[in-house]
């Protein structure tokens, strides 16, 4: 009688090992990167479109409308003012998809703008307009190509791009910093995990583009402090980019100027100085300063004068004594980049909150785990010191803000997550190089998949409570 043994099907562990041998042979060529582009590129797309099409319709809270107006004012090569209101096309979009927590004017009845929720003012023209022009005139083009198209939503579809591309520049961010390909490819599928990221991706706001400019930010990290062949030009240009796209979007690049200051001080006591440390940091600081001072300055000149934003007193409060001791109160509140965040209501729900928690504790461990275990690693400790530094930093530049732009010195009693988003790229890094040597390398594997499970089922139920 003769034996048959079934064959044995491969497991999971094994395929796994064949998937991490076939990323091994990954060379970086053109074509090799062109293909890992289309899979982001896919990727973001099945994550953007859905929200935006299904539960990520209505405006969003995060000042949406006034961005969308901006946008629209760009794609027309206009600037908006203080004391300007918001178009009449964006007021009647935003009638017809509505706003959580708000009641507005009828969809089709024209509304004046004193209908809608302050007065439609448009109070966030201060803002450079790098990102609304890059927004603002494929979006009208679309508008205008496609009948059934419409402004809003070409323009939040973009967010497949600001994505994509994101989750590529963190890639080519990784092989930087000497990342197998395997996690290099895998570990940025993590980041639309991050709340932040998928708000900000899905709808019309400055931050859909601190993905990729945070995620440069770890890749010239990675060019001065693993390669040592940073050229202060290009980093001048990446930081005046970022500072032109959103002024705290450059908290990276500021991070990474003041670790680079102090290396040079550190230097200076040991008879070492760094001449190349201090022309990075001084063209980082003027490409961000400069723009920033002639754009407020030539802004300032412009519209009502007497001019009140209607958001002050809303999210602030008046500073009682000197500012240091309510600026305390917020110092560490930057480490809460992942689980102080706001969806729409159809996808926030309790899944999404019980991740971001778990990511949270992720992230800061991470931090500090580079920080400890690569102490004879310098180029990748400073990675972490880079992020753990712009977590201190950005809660202290909202605060100045506060104080300086209104009549009365006011502040942040809560300085959210979404001001330190440029710095999510860089703690992703720092979780696939503690994961790494810790010697759990597929901790990365199993947490990208997790997070996109967690996607897709928060997406699910928001098309099902629609």
């Amino acid at each position: 009688m003769t034996v048959t043994h079934a064959k044995r099907g491969r497991l999971p562990s094994e395929w796994l090992g064949m998937a991490e041998e076939w990323a091994a042979s990954f060379r970086d060529s053109r074509r090799s990167r062109l293909a890992v582009l289309a899979l982001y590129l896919a990727v973001a797309a099945a994550i953007v479109v859905p929200v935006v099409l299904g539960p990520g319709t209505a405006m969003s809270r995060i000042d949406e409308p006034t961005h969308a107006d901006y946008a629209w004012r760009a794609a027309h090569f206009e600037i908006p003012y203080a004391g300007s209101i918001i178009a009449p096309e964006i007021r009647d979009t935003w009638a017809c998809v509505g706003q959580e927590r708000y009641e507005l004017p009828e969809c089709g009845s024209d509304a004046e703008a004193w209908e809608f929720p302050y007065e439609g003012q448009q109070y966030n023209f201060s803002h450079p307009p790098l990102y609304y022009l890059a927004v603002g005139v494929p979006a009208r083009a679309v508008d205008a190509l496609i009948p059934t198209a419409d402004f809003l939503t070409a323009a939040r579809l973009l967010g497949v791009l600001w994505l994509g591309f994101g989750m590529y520049m963190m890639f080519i961010a990784l092989r930087r910093w000497r990342i197998d390909p395997a996690a290099a490819i895998i570990a940025p599928l993590l980041l639309p995990a991050f709340p932040r990221v998928l708000h900000a991706v899905t709808t019309v706001n400055p931050d859909a583009a601190t993905v990729v400019i945070g995620a440069s930010a770890v890749w010239l990290a990675a060019r001065i402090f693993v390669d040592d062949d940073a050229d202060w030009r290009l980093a001048a240009a990446l930081a005046g980019i970022a500072g032109m796209t959103k002024t705290i979007a450059a908290i990276p690049f500021i991070a990474l100027g003041a670790l680079l200051a102090f290396r040079m001080v550190r230097d200076w006591a040991q008879s070492r100085p760094r001449g190349r440390d201090a022309a990075i940091v001084g063209a980082m600081a003027a490409a961000i300063l400069v723009p920033y001072g002639l754009w407020q300055l030539w802004q300032g000149g412009r519209g009502d004068p007497n001019w009140q934003n209607p958001l002050v007193g809303l999210n602030t409060r008046d500073v009682l004594g000197l500012p240091g001791s309510e600026w305390l109160e917020t110092l560490f509140s930057g480490l809460n980049l992942s689980s102080d965040y706001y969806l729409q209501e159809p996808l926030n729900v309790a899944l999404m909150v019980a991740w971001t928690r778990l990511l949270n504790v992720l992230v800061i461990g991470a931090i500090f785990a580079v920080i400890v275990a690569c102490a004879k690693e310098p180029a990748r400790r400073s990675l972490g010191w880079m992020v753990l530094a712009g977590t201190a930093l950005y809660p202290t530049i909202v605060q100045m803000q506060a104080y300086l732009n209104t009549a009365v010195p006011q502040y942040f009693p809560n300085v959210t997550g979404r001001y330190g988003l440029a710095l999510i790229p860089g703690t992703v890094a720092c979780i696939v190089i503690a994961a790494w040597k810790a010697g759990y390398r597929r901790l990365v594997y199993v947490l990208s998949l997790a997070g996109l499970v967690v996607l897709g089922i928060v997406i699910s139920n928001g098309f099902m409570v629609m």
